[in-house]
């Protein structure tokens, strides 16, 4: 490690600002948290904080391959943050071979890193620091992880699908199935409104009821150690100790083998690239009706006849009961509209850099949008999507889209 470097790994604590702005893990809370709970290890200002980022890919650029192999990278966050997301500075612990996820056997691919990792709280490595010249006792300690929300499931052990999908809202997920679409459907995500919005109150826009009920409480990394005693591990095996297929659980994490782990404030992160890809996919799929790619079909229509809300968007049958008629969206465009709205997109001129060329993407015959990747998605939902949407969509529905695209 070079001299410059050496300083850099102290930026944290010298070199942030101390404002009320995140620019840095070091400015959140989990980050204050941890610093209080291990005073012995924050002394040190040189003990490095690590992330653990782990996601599948298929090296074959064919995707008629089924293949997925899991690199498990670990990021510095002692440096700032114009380094410490380079891939210079990225620590491949881990490489997991194909051709399949590895589920819940990631945990024996694991197994020596949380090894490394606990030798490291406890012992430390003898370490020399070249820009003090002098050596010392370093110690590390895994903050998180950051995954997308399969591999959040893997890492945690907790199931994201079913009745209790939702990890943050754990046992008060409200999960409702939906027997048009054959999935389940969860509805109630105004419970973690402020009190006095007003979406609280809005039945017609949501699922027809007033939400009074209070935000569902976190479970803390403590709780979740306890919770977790309905589990046993014999000969290496995850095993309940009680026959209860409803259970949220599906394993013991091997991170709870770190002594500090159950104490973490903010043990899990999801990747926001996947989240911002689906809901781009998503939206762009829904306004401009791409089959295979719309929610809004012939089945979700009958969800909502069967869930009683939204009349004016329910199916209807004709006078004599042999053709369905289906109500067309505020949010449906027609064939003028969705050429307009190609039209922007495919004239777009970019900077050199910025993205891929994303007008490739556009195909102005089929009306469809396609083959454009995940850092494209993002320029699509910060910055296109709003031109677009306000060209072609009415303003009841441009203006809540443009909110999405400014919250991301």
């Amino acid at each position: 490690m070079c001299s410059e470097t050496a300083k850099h790994m102290t930026w944290h604590f010298d070199g942030r600002l101390k404002d009320e702005k995140l620019r840095h893990p070091a400015d959140g809370k989990a980050w204050e948290d941890f610093d209080s709970s291990y005073p012995h290890f924050a002394k040190e200002h040189r003990n490095v904080r690590l992330g653990l980022a782990s996601d599948g890919f298929n090296p074959f650029r064919t995707m008629s391959i089924s293949h997925s192999t899991w690199p498990v990278v670990l990021v510095n966050y002692n440096l700032p943050p114009w380094m410490f997301m380079k891939p210079e500075y990225f620590m491949l612990s881990l490489l997991i071979p194909g051709p399949d996820s590895p589920g819940n056997n990631i945990d024996i691919y694991l197994q020596p890193l949380i090894e490394e990792l606990k030798e490291l709280w406890s012992v430390g490595l003898e370490t020399y620091d070249k820009f003090r010249n002098e050596t010392f006792q370093l110690h590390a300690c895994l903050m998180w992880t950051i995954s997308d929300f399969p591999g959040y499931s893997m890492l945690s052990g907790w199931k994201t699908k079913g009745k209790y999908a939702c990890p943050i809202c754990n046992y008060e997920t409200d999960g409702e199935y939906l027997h048009g679409s054959h999935k389940m459907c969860y509805m109630h995500h105004r419970r973690s409104l402020d009190e006095t919005h007003p979406w609280r109150h809005d039945k017609r826009s949501f699922n027809g009821k007033v939400e009074e009920r209070l935000s569902p409480k976190p479970m803390t990394g403590l709780e979740a150690f306890n919770d977790l005693s309905g589990f046993v591990n014999v000969f290496g095996k995850n095993q309940k100790k009680k026959n209860d297929p409803k259970s949220p659980w599906k394993k013991i994490p091997i991170l709870f083998e770190l002594p500090y782990w159950k104490y973490n404030a903010c043990p899990h992160n999801l990747d926001v690239m996947h989240i911002e890809k689906n809901i781009c996919d998503n939206l762009i799929g829904t306004i401009l009706d791409i089959p295979g790619k719309s929610r809004d079909h012939a089945k979700a229509r009958l969800d909502l006849l069967h869930l009683g809300i939204k009349d004016d968007l329910q199916p209807e049958l004709s006078d004599d009961g042999k053709i369905v008629f289906i109500p067309k969206a505020c949010y449906s465009l027609t064939a003028k509209e969705k050429d307009t709205f190609f039209r922007v997109l495919k004239g777009v001129k970019l900077p050199y850099g910025c993205s891929s060329n994303i007008a490739r993407c556009v195909n102005l015959k089929e009306r469809k949008v396609a083959g454009y990747k995940s850092h494209d998605a993002h320029i699509l939902l910060h910055y296109l999507l709003q031109v677009a949407a306000r060209k072609t969509l009415p303003k009841h529905v441009a203006i809540p889209l443009i909110n999405l695209s400014a919250f991301f």
